[in-house]
């Protein structure tokens, strides 16, 4: 038979929820893979994917209803500190490991005359789904250019939606923080009806010194059609968490199985081609689980 986690491990199958996202989004694509790489190489537990989102996900985990979830750096940041969206702090999360860095994708309607995130003021901004880390973004890139929610015309799609809201105008504006390049983003460019703008260099270090979670990124030339030079931004880290309670062991195993399967996942996903042990600490603003800690102890990471 199987158990869940609350009762002794080993004895039977472990049972680990992932949280990812939307169907189709990054997160959702990235669970799944983990989850098929579980399957296949460490038969003791037994990984589910299942929907949620950045704020969705650290709520889940708050609550022992997911055991890992698929969270951006900013949006964890804002539930450690019971900040944005979070009423109060979720001191039990717990980090496992860095997947990936985010550049923010700041997409507009060509026909909409935004250049700046400061254009967005009276615009139909989508904020995407609900309890999705989207929206963490938007307001905190808003805010440096002195824009709340009550300044723009909040819009919420979700990932299957959002390219055609965009492209018909029915959103004006999104930020979207993934990986360059993204098949879908390319799909909105090559319509003619979606397009790209930067960030002023000037309010790249505002934001950055206002939200350390972030760091200057570029989207670098020729990843998008049309775009043959650099387009500075700032960027997020997709990061797997888990809740402080989590065994060691179960953490551990995670943790291992991941990192010395790096081609696997990277064979799968391009979302995995920056997952490294050099990257895997990036981001981090909540405590690490001693699982993962111990695994990069003994991979050369970190000292005892």
């Amino acid at each position: 038979m199987c158990v869940w986690l609350q009762l002794p491990l080993f004895a039977d199958d472990v049972f680990v929820r992932i949280g990812t996202s939307s169907v189709g989004g990054g997160f959702y694509l990235i669970g799944n893979t983990i989850a098929q790489l579980g399957t296949e190489v460490e038969k003791s537990i037994n990984f589910t994917a299942v929907t949620g989102g950045s704020i969705k996900n650290c709520i889940n985990l708050g609550n022992k209803e997911v055991e890992l979830g698929m969270v951006q750096s900013s949006t964890v940041n804002d539930a450690w500190n019971g900040t944005g969206s979070f009423k109060e702090p979720i001191k039990t999360l717990r980090y496992v490991t860095a997947i990936y860095p985010m550049p923010a994708h700041i997409l507009v309607n060509l026909d909409a005359g935004i250049k700046s995130i400061g254009d967005f003021k009276g615009k139909r901004v989508d904020y995407g789904s609900v309890g999705q880390g989207i929206e963490v973004n938007v307001r905190e890139m808003m805010s440096v250019f002195g824009l709340k929610d009550e300044d723009v015309r909040i819009e919420r799609y979700g990932r299957a939606e959002v390219a055609e809201a965009l492209k018909v105008g029915d959103s004006e504006a999104h930020i979207w923080t993934t990986n360059a390049p993204n098949a879908q983003v390319t799909d909105m460019i090559r319509s003619g009806k979606v397009g790209l703008i930067g960030i002023e260099p000037e309010k790249i270090q505002e934001i950055v010194s206002k939200f350390p979670h972030y760091a200057p990124v570029v989207i670098p030339a020729g990843v998008y059609e049309g775009y043959d030079k650099d387009l500075p931004v700032v960027g997020a880290v997709g990061s797997l968490l888990t809740y402080e309670d989590m065994p060691e062991e179960v953490i551990y195993k995670i943790t291992k199985m991941i990192h010395t399967n790096t081609k696997f996942l990277q064979e799968r996903l391009n979302y995995f081609n920056s997952l490294s042990l050099e990257f895997a600490l990036a981001g981090m603003s909540v405590p690490l689980h001693p699982g993962a800690r111990k695994y990069y102890e003994e991979a050369g990471l970190l000292t005892k």
